[in-house]
């Protein structure tokens, strides 16, 4: 995980949530190689289950499947949208996975790099139209320097 992206992330934590006993899916957790840092750390002192399409590092959950029938106060994800074919479906399914929050960080700028594949780039007005799509209502969007973060209800 990047240093732009850990800034989103905890700027969403520190203004949007307050109960420590908070259930908190992190949707691609997984570490991969060359990187260091999940989200995990950020939410230490919440119920953090982290999620992913394959096992390895950080990941308590395998496959999307293992998500029917449960539900998170908040979901998350970071660095993640940019790897998925049909992302406005991708978020339209994990809208029936939170009660409270989803936020969700993609990048706007940096270079190429397929894992397994790479499909888009998101500025504030896509991050809103996939919002819109998945019939989750737009609390906040904020781009920075490298990303775009969509927080939702």
């Amino acid at each position: 995980m990047h240093h732009d992206s850990m800034v989103l992330m905890r700027y969403f934590r520190d203004k949007y949530l307050d109960q420590k006993n908070t259930t908190v899916l992190d949707v691609g957790s997984r570490i991969v190689a060359g990187q260091h840092k999940s989200y995990r750390n950020l939410f230490k002192d919440y119920n953090y289950v982290g999620m992913d399409i394959v096992a390895g590092q950080n990941v308590d959950i395998i496959g999307y499947k293992s998500l029917e029938n449960k539900t998170f106060d908040v979901v998350i994800s970071g660095q993640v949208m940019e790897h998925v074919k049909r992302p406005w479906e991708w978020l339209k399914s994990l809208s029936s996975c939170f009660t409270k929050y989803i936020c969700i960080v993609a990048p706007h700028t940096f270079k190429e790099h397929r894992f397994p594949i790479d499909t888009y780039r998101y500025l504030p007005d896509g991050m809103r139209d996939l919002f819109d799509y998945a019939n989750i209502k737009e609390v906040e969007i904020i781009k920075n320097k490298t990303s775009t973060m969509g927080i939702g209800q």
